[in-house]
């Protein structure tokens, strides 16, 4: 599925047209708006299952740090290590008994290429958290190549790793560091 983004992006690095309730959107567009949120879920799924990890032994364990590993890469896998050491400091609140897994869907597609993908997404956290925390939020995430390295123990069923997860301090979209 990836060979279809990776297809209609080669050699294309200018920013997609983002879908439109009142414009179609092109079937290359579509199509790789597809494939990345399939790439995305995958993210997602190993996202629940440190989180999942986290809850049932309210510290950060190998198994979390492994998890976060192969799914970050760069400050980006810093910055989370970080914030969950803070979520575990303040007692894990708002984070449900038994988690599910984050849904994250593009919203718009700023660049696509083979070895990186810039988006904006919608990112919905209630089947994760309960209360202000859950409500969704819309975020950037930059996408690259994962290597060997950033997955030794192959835990993400991706080709991709986050490099860039969040928004700017004052809320804004970040550079595109894809281009």
């Amino acid at each position: 599925m990836l060979l279809v983004v990776l297809a209609a992006c080669s050699g294309a690095r200018k920013p997609a047209a983002a879908p439109a309730t009142t414009a179609p959107v092109d079937n290359q567009t579509a199509a790789a708006i597809a494939d990345v949120n399939q790439v995305l879920a995958g993210l997602d799924g190993v996202m629940g299952d440190l989180q999942r990890i986290l809850v049932r032994e309210r510290k950060i364990t190998t198994d979390v740090t492994d998890r976060l590993r192969a799914i970050y890469t760069g400050p980006e896998l810093l910055n989370q290590i970080d914030a969950f050491r803070a979520d575990v400091d303040s007692g894990l609140v708002g984070y449900k008994a038994n988690p599910g897994n984050r849904v994250t869907t593009v919203s718009r597609l700023i660049t696509a290429s083979p070895i990186c993908m810039f988006a904006e997404v919608k990112r919905d956290y209630s089947p994760v958290a309960v209360g202000l925390s859950s409500k969704p939020s819309t975020l950037y995430v930059v996408l690259v190549n994962k290597t060997d390295a950033d997955d030794p123990k192959h835990l993400n069923p991706t080709p991709w790793t986050m490099i860039y997860d969040g928004v700017q301090d004052d809320g804004t979209q970040p550079d595109d560091i894809c281009r």
